[in-house]
């Protein structure tokens, strides 16, 4: 599958979660989704006021799942190694929230007058802040889940990377094709 096919194949299949992606397929479609990003995220620097690649981000977010689940039957894995990914995440998100109720609740950021403060920074507040119980253990489980996910990745990064697999090879997703009597 060639880079042209592989985006009509994406956007012909937008939903499709069943039968099975390439590895060609698979690439060039991330490849497609990156070039477009970069382009999208080009474009609103110059004209700030339309929102490209938020919207690109949104109309490819099923064709790309789609793709990937397709992509990891064909490999012989489950699409529930996309989930994987989750637990580090929700980790992640729950230490910076941590850290905002923390602000919140410290009152550094109601001041207007230090938040002006060119070295605010610098400050004894701040400092105090940062040293802070609550702020250092949400800061090492926001850590923790990002180190969490940037392994789930890699391992499901891995698995888009293997090759494909048949029935006969092992894959017990793909049923056999059965002969015409």
């Amino acid at each position: 599958m060639d880079f042209v096919g592989a985006i009509k194949a994406g956007f012909s299949n937008y939903a499709n979660f069943r039968g099975t992606a390439s590895r060609p397929e698979y690439w060039y479609w991330t490849l497609f989704t990156v070039l477009a990003s970069l382009i999208s995220s080009s474009i609103e620097m110059v004209v700030p006021l339309v929102s490209i690649s938020s919207l690109f981000s949104i109309a490819t977010l099923i064709p790309s799942l789609a793709v990937s689940v397709r992509r990891l039957r064909d490999a012989g894995y489950s699409w529930t190694w996309l989930l994987s990914v989750l637990p580090g995440f929700v980790i992640f998100i729950v230490g910076i929230v941590g850290i905002a109720l923390a602000a919140m609740s410290s009152g550094l950021l109601t001041d207007p007058s230090v938040l002006n403060n060119q070295e605010f920074l610098q400050s004894a507040a701040f400092q105090d802040f940062v040293a802070s119980d609550p702020v250092i253990g949400s800061a090492l489980l926001a850590l923790g889940g990002f180190v969490l996910t940037g392994m789930a990745s890699l391992v499901v990064t891995i698995f888009h990377i293997m090759p494909s697999k048949s029935y006969e090879q092992g894959n017990k997703r793909l049923k056999p094709q059965t002969p015409l009597i």
